[in-house]
This record gives structure tokens, C-alpha cells and sequence, in this order.
């Protein structure tokens, strides 16, 4: 008699902390949720506008390069992208050398904000060279380039 009371009893415990359990669930579920974080990605951004004089100077800058077909810079959030296409193989130690020199149009405080993404395409679909897209983080003062 005593063994059923306490298998009742053993039911009813662990139901509760059945129940008990799933409702922590759901209320850190709903919690994180509906949690309203807004992110500081975009922090100051307002403070760091590339301005068209240093659009216009990068671009001057990279006209400087034999075979420009097209340059197209575009800002996205953080990151600042430059698209270059060649009409033929261009050395590729000249074109780093440009790109280098061009981007530090941009001024120091924008430089020390964006990361800048370089897209270089050839038209000449046989180029062992390209296309190259260089990277450079906001805190390095180098690119970095993969095939």
C-alpha cells in the first residue's frame, strides 16, 4: 500500500519537474528571442563618409595603370569595394603598387574604419594572372591577395 502511495507521489514529482524544465526552456527561448540588441556594427559610421574628392582621387590614381577597361568603388556598411577591369595582362606587381598608392587617398580616419576589398578582372579570358581579389583589413596596413 505504501509503494503505491509512493510511485503516485514519484509520478507527480517528476511530472512537475518535467513541466518546471520545459518552462525555463521557453522563457530563455522567448527571452533571447524577442530580445531587442541593437547592433554597434554600424557605430559612428556617421562620422567616417568617404567623400566624393576621395572617390574621384582613387579613381585618378588608378587610371594611372595601363589597360583600364572600368573602375567601379562602392561603399557597402564597413567595407569599401573597388572593382577593376583590365582590357589585357597587366603586371601584376604594378597593378598591387597602384592599388596601394590609391587606396591611401582615402584619409587616415577612413582608412583606420573601413576594410577595402579589391576585385581585379581581365577581359582577356585566357589570363593566367587574373582575376586577384586583395583584402585589407582595417588594422593592417597591407593587402593580401588570392587568386
Amino acid at each position: 500500500m505504501i509503494m503505491k502511495k509512493l510511485k503516485k507521489y514519484y509520478k507527480w514529482i517528476i511530472t512537475f519537474f518535467i513541466i518546471i524544465f520545459i518552462s525555463v526552456l521557453v522563457i530563455l527561448i522567448f527571452k533571447n528571442l524577442f530580445n531587442n540588441n541593437e547592433s554597434n556594427r554600424l557605430d559612428d559610421i556617421e562620422n567616417h563618409q568617404i567623400t566624393k574628392k576621395e572617390i574621384n582621387l582613387v579613381e585618378e590614381n588608378l587610371n594611372k595603370l595601363e589597360g583600364i577597361e572600368d573602375i567601379d568603388i562602392l561603399s557597402n556598411y564597413k567595407i569599401v569595394k573597388i572593382f577593376i577591369q583590365l582590357k589585357e595582362d597587366v603586371n601584376f606587381n604594378k597593378v598591387n603598387e597602384i592599388v596601394v598608392e590609391s587606396v591611401n587617398n582615402f584619409s587616415e580616419k577612413n582608412l583606420g574604419f573601413y576594410d577595402i576589398e579589391i576585385f581585379v578582372d581581365c577581359m582577356d579570358e585566357e589570363s593566367e594572372i587574373y582575376p586577384k581579389i586583395g583584402y585589407k583589413h582595417k588594422s593592417n596596413s597591407e593587402f593580401t591577395w588570392n587568386r
